[in-house]
């Protein structure tokens, strides 16, 4: 079984007035039958994760959002 038109139904969830309505469509689109692929994810992430880039000069992987400022103050 395949997951569900996300896409689809996040834009009828947006557009729906009728909130019997709009509990239906968010009971249907948040079943995650199979593994989401990258674009599915896109969809639901808070940000693009595109959007953030490790931080400069650091080992582990962490991220900034924005304007990094290094020890010095200086722009990175």
């Amino acid at each position: 079984m395949s997951n569900p038109n996300y896409s689809s139904l996040l834009a009828q969830i947006a557009a729906e007035t009728d909130p019997d309505e709009k509990d239906d469509l968010i009971e249907d689109c948040y079943q995650f039958l199979q593994e989401l692929t990258n674009e599915e994810k896109e969809l639901f992430n808070y940000v693009s994760s595109d959007y953030f880039e490790d931080t400069p000069g650091t080992v582990t992987r962490t991220s900034y959002i924005g304007i990094y400022y290094d020890n010095l103050g200086i722009i990175q």
